[in-house]
């Protein structure tokens, strides 16, 4: 798109500016001029973008003439880093409030494949490159090392930092440093998270030259005292998401038709992720089945039973709407035997719940869901059962995990022949649960 209107703004210009002849006008100089920064442009574009020129290599060859060969090139020196863009400037300590960062971050390549090609692939690392504060100054490196060693992107990756975990850590000297963020890509969608943070404290310049005199074969020789720390490694087979410091992440089974996932949400304590002492992550603070790519539009006309169970309880709460649209998944008989506003819809009705339906609850989790696909008698629109293990939610978010209800529905085909694939409309009928209502 943007080469075709350049396109046209080139003829347009080449027109005004080369017409028929006459006295040289000021005008005439100015389409010129502006037909000229086109000309440039759009050459540059096409050579870019259609011919995969990359100019990046030029623009580095010319900076080394232009320094005679002083500047440090960290392509040169961090092992996989084969482009500049690769490498950003980041600042990760107690100044990262200032405007100049005094780091570099560097993404690099191992276990590459294809190294001979244009644009090889392989896991991706990243390191940190950290000048020090003495005499003379020295470029410390450090590897930025999840759980097990593992890759930080296997496509793409890209590092953001910010302070998402507000902690004043002891063994920074009270600082609270931000963090430093890897989003990992597979197929464009993010499906690694890793969480770093700069953790240590900056010995003085007479200690650091006293270390290097006594190991002096040591490049780092004081790295047990300044490290970057993994606070979270996040890992989701369908992707991954940060908002704030709560990480979600959703995983889908192999072989799920209906794209549902498993959604697990973490937050940190005490400035990790992990449990005090280890490298194993704390329990989610929510585990529930959701939709993958998110819920239908239409949930009645989707092609499987089984979504209209899970969007029912999704929308299940005080919500005006939301109730409007979970009463829209029901059938005819249901909305006579069911009253949206006030049925448990097989949710505990304890008077220990601290979800207790529908008085305290405010939103329906699904932990489980249990189906068995058969086209034929979805074809002839045959009654379908599904089953779920659903808990309620509370207002401040609590999740009533003491009080699971296994429902089993029975979701109805209603002919609908503008529904595809097979004419039919799929709603929920009627429901038995293993959480009897208290009364009944």
């Amino acid at each position: 798109m943007e080469i075709i209107l350049l396109g046209i703004l080139w003829f347009v210009f080449l027109i005004l500016t080369f017409r028929s002849p006459g006295s040289p006008q000021i005008s005439r100089l100015l389409f010129f001029l502006v037909w000229f920064t086109l000309s440039i442009t759009l050459g540059f574009v096409v050579a870019t973008r259609v011919l995969d020129w990359d100019p990046v290599p030029t623009k580095w060859a010319i900076a080394h003439q232009l320094t005679d060969d002083k500047i440090i090139d960290l392509t040169e020196i961090a092992p996989g880093v084969s482009h500049p863009e690769y490498i950003v400037r980041v600042d990760t300590d107690e100044t990262y409030k200032d405007k100049d960062p005094d780091e570099w971050f560097t993404f690099y390549r191992y276990d590459v494949v294809g190294a001979d090609k244009e644009e090889p692939t392989g896991p991706l690392g990243a390191a940190i490159y950290d000048p020090d504060r003495c005499r003379p100054p020295a470029i410390l490196s450090y590897e930025l090392v999840p759980v097990s060693y593992d890759y930080l992107g296997q496509d793409d990756a890209e590092v953001v930092v910010d302070n998402i975990v507000v902690y004043d850590d002891p063994q920074s000297g009270g600082l609270d440093r931000p963090e430093v963020v890897v989003y990992g890509e597979t197929r464009g969608v993010t499906t690694d998270l890793n969480i770093f943070r700069k953790v240590g404290t900056y010995p003085d310049c007479f200690e650091i030259q006293s270390l290097r005199q006594a190991n002096p074969n040591l490049s780092m020789p004081y790295a047990e005292r300044l490290n970057y720390d993994n606070l979270g490694s996040f890992r989701g087979t369908y992707r991954v998401k940060l908002d704030g410091n709560t990480v979600t992440v959703w995983d889908r089974g192999g072989f799920e038709r209906s794209q549902l996932t498993v959604k697990r949400v973490y937050k940190p304590q005490n400035g990790s992720y992990f449990g005090p002492g280890t490298k194993v992550l704390l329990d989610p603070v929510a585990s529930s089945v959701d939709f993958g790519p998110g819920q239908p539009d239409d949930i009645p006309t989707a092609y499987y039973p089984e979504k209209a169970v899970l969007a029912f309880y999704s929308r299940l709460g005080k919500d005006k709407e939301d109730l409007q649209v979970a009463e829209s998944f029901l059938s005819p008989y249901a909305l006579q035997i069911y009253d949206i506003r006030d049925d448990p819809f097989g949710l505990s009705t304890e008077s220990s719940s601290i979800a207790q339906a529908r008085d305290d609850l405010v939103g329906a989790s699904v932990l489980e869901i249990r189906y068995q696909p058969d086209i034929m008698a979805e074809q002839l629109h045959k009654d379908r059962d599904i089953t779920v293990t659903v808990v309620g939610v509370n207002k401040k978010g609590q999740i009533d995990y003491d009080h699971p209800c296994l429902v089993t529905w029975t979701v109805v085909g209603i002919d609908n022949p503008q529904a595809l694939p097979y004419g039919c409309e799929w709603r929920l009928e009627s429901y038995w649960t293993t959480c009897v209502p208290v009364g009944k």
